[in-house]
């Protein structure tokens, strides 16, 4: 098939399956979708042709393409995916810029491998150790084994690690070589995160390393501006083990072993006005909110939640914040009341996880029940309709599910 961004590779496609009434296919490892399909970023070709371009995906729905992959790694970025096993690194989407991988293209086809609507392997340098995670940003991906760091797609930024200046983008040589990022310490990776074009690697030892757009001072290090070599996030978490580092734009949140909040980055609505009215914060802060030991944090374009150790869900900011239609504004953190988490039978109402996309929220209950909220572009609340959702809502997946990733434009649950 060719479309106008060159012949599409399809990839194999399996039946897609689910669990009811005690009946289960491969379900041990399952990813679910909602949201924009036209990009390819689910795996599905059907969604992409001519008659269904377009397609919005408001249910979440099973892709069938990671059945049997064994998936325990997902990563949603702008129009394309990331799925992970332990050994096989998987995407599919649009591939304008190799952030899923692949050689640089020659004239002659240059326009062949831009877009993947059936999922591709995206190779690794042999002997590179398991996978432990990935991340994509809004044209980058990054991929942390047990032995090194991978950062590929648009270097416009540095937000591959390397000087823009010499390399604009990163791809795979043509024997699929990677070049590693490399950090200024031997302690091994326990996560990577991106936002928008900047990357963010957390060690063992509880420091953090940032690189790449720092325009509101997302690097963290006290300065503004293109940040490509690995620099350590100071500021107010000089001295703090790090355990969580998140962000789905410009605003960034981490939490530290003891429960604490720090923020820095973009503060244009308000996120920091407890503690600055600088519109762009280039230092960490500590936010001594009066919220409990912190488990679990996010923040969308405007806004911030945070999970206690006793399940107990807080948000901040601008827009919509889950607290109906009335609430859209608040510089302190406002508690989500545990009723609107509450199962049809009245329990499990406890949060464990909670994540945040461009405009939107979502949270995961100790049973894995998911609830989402917010601006419902193209439907990636994964609701069942397009509609804004003003508190949280259950999102029906008939799995456990342990982790999700809200993209720009679409959302992916990683479910066993």
């Amino acid at each position: 098939m060719v479309s106008a961004l060159g012949p599409l590779r399809t990839g194999r496609l399996f039946h897609l399956s689910a669990r009811f009434c005690g009946y289960r296919r491969n379900s041990n490892h399952a990813v679910y979708g909602a949201g924009l399909s036209a990009s390819g970023s689910f795996a599905k070709p059907s969604l992409v042709l001519k008659e269904n371009r377009g397609v919005k995906v408001v249910k979440p729905q099973r892709l069938a393409y990671c059945n049997k992959k064994k998936i325990k790694h997902i990563a949603a970025g702008f129009g394309y995916s990331l799925f992970a096993s332990s050994d096989h690194l998987h995407g599919s989407g649009i591939n304008n810029f190799y952030q899923l991988g692949g050689p640089v293209r020659t004239d002659a086809h240059r326009r062949s491998e831009e877009w993947y609507i059936g999922g591709r392997t995206i190779p690794l340098p042999e002997d590179c150790g398991k996978i432990i995670g990935v991340a994509a940003g809004r044209l980058h991906s990054l991929v942390a084994t047990t032995k090194a760091l991978f950062a590929f797609g648009n270097n416009a930024h540095g937000q591959c690690g390397k000087n823009p200046e010499l390399h604009p983008f990163v791809a795979h040589t043509k024997n699929n070589g990677l070049p590693r990022v490399d950090l200024p310490s031997e302690s091994p990776i326990v996560k990577v995160h991106a936002c928008l074009d900047t990357s963010f690697a957390l060690l063992e030892d509880g420091t953090l390393f940032a690189f790449g757009l720092s325009e509101d001072g997302q690097v963290g290090n006290g300065r503004f501006g293109i940040i490509w070599s690995p620099s350590k996030v100071v500021g107010d978490l000089e001295g703090e083990k790090i355990v969580s580092i998140s962000g789905s734009t410009d605003t960034l949140i981490a939490l530290s072993d003891k429960g604490d909040v720090f923020g820095w980055g973009q503060n244009e609505y308000g996120q920091f006005s407890a503690i600055t009215d600088e519109m762009q914060v280039n230092l960490p802060r500590h936010l001594p909110f009066n919220i409990g030991q912190a488990v679990s944090a996010a923040t969308t374009g405007s806004s911030c939640i945070v999970a206690n150790a006793n399940g107990d869900c807080y948000v901040w900011g601008y827009q919509i914040l889950g607290l109906g239609p009335s609430m859209t504004s608040t510089k302190t953190p406002l508690h989500l009341d545990r009723p609107l988490f509450a199962s049809a039978t009245g329990g499990d109402s406890a949060i464990k996880q909670v994540f945040g996309g461009n405009l939107m929220m979502a949270a995961i209950t100790e049973s894995g029940n998911v609830y989402s909220w917010g601006s419902n572009r193209f439907g990636a609340l994964g609701l069942g309709h397009d509609n804004d959702q003003l508190f949280p809502y259950p999102v029906f997946i008939p799995l456990s599910v342990r982790g999700i990733s809200l993209g720009p434009d679409h959302s992916l649950f990683l479910a066993s």
